[in-house]
């Protein structure tokens, strides 16, 4: 039960931050932008919220990327092409630390 009590707060707090940065974010305070990265966190990948807000941004990014204003195509062409290289920074990062990397250990002389 205290598990389960610690993993609500953690979701509660977690939201908190995202919304409480993306409103820093517009403000004059320059630390916004931590402030959701630290909530992301919180929250975690699992959470079913923010897997549709991460799909909807990846809808709406296409979708002005196709736009008809040359400077709004352009500039989410490079905010996709950014996500892109990013995310596989992140997948050559997670795959440097799997544990499936690790060398088999060597057969003994005496086997």
């Amino acid at each position: 039960m205290l598990a389960q009590a610690m993993r609500l707060l953690r979701t509660i707090v977690g939201w908190i931050c995202i919304i409480g940065g993306l409103l820093l974010s517009i403000s004059p305070i320059p630390f916004g932008f931590l402030v959701v990265i630290a909530g992301i966190l919180l929250v975690g990948p699992r959470d079913r919220g923010l897997r549709r807000m991460r799909a909807w941004w990846n809808r709406s990014i296409r979708s002005l990327a196709s736009s008809s204003i040359p400077f709004v195509a352009a500039l989410a062409q490079r905010i996709i092409a950014f996500q892109s290289s990013i995310e596989q920074h992140i997948r050559q990062w997670m795959a440097t630390r799997s544990p499936s990397h690790i060398a088999p250990r060597r057969a003994s002389a005496e086997e």
